[in-house]
């Protein structure tokens, strides 16, 4: 295996750690913001809760998926995995919809905290002065891009009439 794609299994856990404490914070955040507009409701907290356990349970499957990936070298298990992380989505939207319109409201913003805890650790955080920068990418080094003219094409085997 690469040991430059491949994250460390203790980075992993960190790099998914954090994620999840944001993930955390960004859906208290939501909630503490939609007291003054829609007062305590306990169908709101319960969906923003679903929400963000669900998007993630979901990540964790995903990181799953992509090891197998990996150690696979086939593209199997990722879409595997996205046959299994969508149903579940759409299973608890669904039981949230049956609930209240507010708790399905809840739940997609629950399930967007995942994406927006992404936003401001690698959006935000890093580009911050003395922030760590991005554990994924190593910019430091040039990047090599293949040649275009080297990359086949299926437009190539036909030949003109």
């Amino acid at each position: 295996m690469n040991q430059r794609i491949i994250l460390s299994m203790k980075d992993l856990a960190k790099f998914r750690n954090r994620i999840f404490i944001h993930c955390v914070f960004t859906a208290a955040a939501a909630e503490l913001i939609s007291l003054p507009v829609i007062g305590a409701d306990l169908k709101f907290l319960a969906g923003i809760a679903a929400g963000t356990f669900i998007t993630m349970i979901n990540f964790n499957i995903l990181i799953l998926s992509a090891r197998r990936m990996m150690t696979s070298r086939k593209k199997g298990p990722v879409v595997g995995g996205y046959f299994i992380r969508m149903p579940i989505y759409g299973i608890v939207f669904y039981l949230c919809l049956r609930i209240s319109g507010r708790c399905a409201v809840a739940c997609v913003i629950g399930f967007i905290t995942l994406h927006l805890s992404l936003i401001i650790i690698y959006g935000i955080e890093s580009r911050l002065p003395g922030a760590k920068k991005n554990p994924l990418n190593s910019w430091t080094e040039p990047k090599k891009w293949k040649d275009p003219s080297s990359w086949d094409d299926e437009d190539d085997d036909y030949k003109d009439f």
